[in-house]
């Protein structure tokens, strides 16, 4: 059973590394933005957007925490070891994508405010830069990539570290 736990470590980093290539290649830096007609149809998709990012920061915060209470977990629960080593890269991997997926959530609202601050800045503002296909939308992607990458490793830490380690 332990090939297939060192298996699953190997598979955690080529996704963590197969995320974050996709991501630094993916991003696009936002030199010029195209204006959008300010409506409410606008202003409501925008809010669907924020919100949408905010459940996503929000599970991954959950995930997170349910990642640490393996650390912490009582004798015969299942538990990660730090000492072993297959068990601490997956561990390491699901933290890593779970953060930056936090990250991006903080980045993508910052942007958001950012278009805010300038419609509002413009008297009788009609417009306001588009946010869903410039690279103003780049970290709600890479929040949602980290985040199904993070997810899907977390569910393999503690699959190794609840059915592989009883099964040796």
């Amino acid at each position: 059973m332990s090939k297939y736990r060192y298996a699953l470590a190997v598979f955690s980093v080529l996704i963590l590394l197969i995320v974050f290539i996709y991501t630094a290649y993916s991003w696009e830096p936002v030199l010029i933005v195209e204006d959008k007609t300010l409506n409410d149809l606008i202003k409501a998709g925008i809010q669907l957007k924020v919100e949408q990012s905010r459940s996503e920061f929000q599970l991954a915060l959950l995930t997170l925490g349910a990642l640490w209470a393996l650390i912490i977990a009582k004798k015969d629960e299942a538990k990660i070891l730090l000492s072993d080593w297959p068990e601490l890269v997956m561990f390491t991997c699901a933290n890593a994508l779970l953060i930056a997926s936090c990250w991006y959530h903080v980045y993508y609202v910052e942007n958001i405010t950012y278009v805010y601050s300038l419609a509002g800045g413009i008297k009788d503002a009609t417009s306001i830069p588009d946010v869903f296909s410039s690279g103003i939308n780049n970290p709600y992607r890479f929040q949602w990539w980290t985040l199904i990458g993070g997810m899907g490793l977390s569910a393999l830490t503690l699959f190794s570290a609840h059915k592989l380690k009883r099964s040796m």
